[in-house]
């Protein structure tokens, strides 16, 4: 995090002129609600103060003891020394606050990145590559199974067997249209044609 802040808020300016002429303070919209969620947090931890300090106590823990009141039942009693609790406490500040200067050092005056980065670091540019294997393994199949429904099932499945029903329908009218010419010596041919083909039918079935 101190990386981050020296990143941001020490040494020069390492964008263009044009992008500097743009930067200003966020709205009081939004830099309220975190000048407030910033207090909370910082009493927030005041709530949880260590026993070994005299103080506080664990005031978010008895408050939830009712809660977990049969699981406590069931855990083993546990006291770790106070003088264990303090060594402990003590070695992680003192190595918190070596890194946190370690850092502000290091970035503070930082101009401009490294030309050759690490494969972590392209990792951590790119976000894990968690866009492009979304991408791979998700979005190109839908993509690719929305087309196969679109142009396939769809295009050529569902609206062919439409449109060839309506297709259909649509050329035997105009084949049966021919039949009915409004000439009435072609009706009774027709008909003649046709008692004749049964006459040969009958003789030939008997």
């Amino acid at each position: 995090m101190f990386r981050l802040l020296a990143l941001t808020f020490a040494g020069k300016f390492r964008g263009t002129h044009e992008q500097e002429h743009h930067v200003h303070e966020s709205p009081k919209v939004m830099t309220i609600p975190l000048i407030l969620l910033a207090i909370l947090a910082a009493l927030g931890g005041l709530v949880g103060v260590p026993e070994v300090f005299g103080a506080g106590g664990n005031r978010i823990g008895d408050f939830l003891s009712p809660v977990f009141a049969h699981s406590q039942q069931l855990l083993g009693k546990h006291a770790t020394p106070h003088q264990t609790e303090i060594i402990l406490m003590s070695v992680a500040a003192i190595l918190s606050i070596a890194v946190c200067v370690w850092a502000w050092n290091k970035y503070k005056g930082a101009t401009a990145f490294a030309s050759g980065k690490s494969a972590f670091a392209k990792a951590i540019e790119n976000k894990f590559y968690v866009d492009e294997l979304y991408d791979v393994l998700f979005l190109k199949p839908y993509k690719a199974l929305g087309g196969f429904l679109n142009n396939v099932v769809d295009k050529r499945g569902i609206d062919g067997i439409v449109n060839g029903v309506g297709r259909s329908v649509n050329y035997g009218s105009r084949q049966f249209r021919l039949l009915q010419s409004g000439q009435v010596g072609s009706y009774l041919l027709l008909m003649v044609v046709g008692m004749l083909i049964l006459f040969i039918i009958q003789m030939f079935t008997k």
